[in-house]
């Protein structure tokens, strides 16, 4: 998936939650869902993931969700 358009920060993200999307049958609902409920995952093996999502804005967290269904 090409994710040009995004900020650095956006872009961890965008990999990381187009990654769980993908492993959850493409599924956004489930993929942010187990997001929400593994934080201790992200906090201990993915501070890079939780460190960006921590630093993006609603709107940005929004718009990284919209890249990666836009094409659906």
């Amino acid at each position: 998936m090409n994710f040009k358009n995004l900020t650095f920060e956006e872009r961890i993200v965008a990999n990381f939650i187009n990654k769980a999307f993908e492993e959850r049958n493409q599924n956004m609902i489930s993929t942010i869902v187990w997001i929400n409920n593994h934080t201790n995952y992200l906090v201990n093996q993915r501070p890079d993931v939780h460190r960006a999502m921590n630093n993006l804005t609603n709107k940005q967290f929004n718009h990284v969700i919209a890249e990666i269904l836009l094409p659906f």
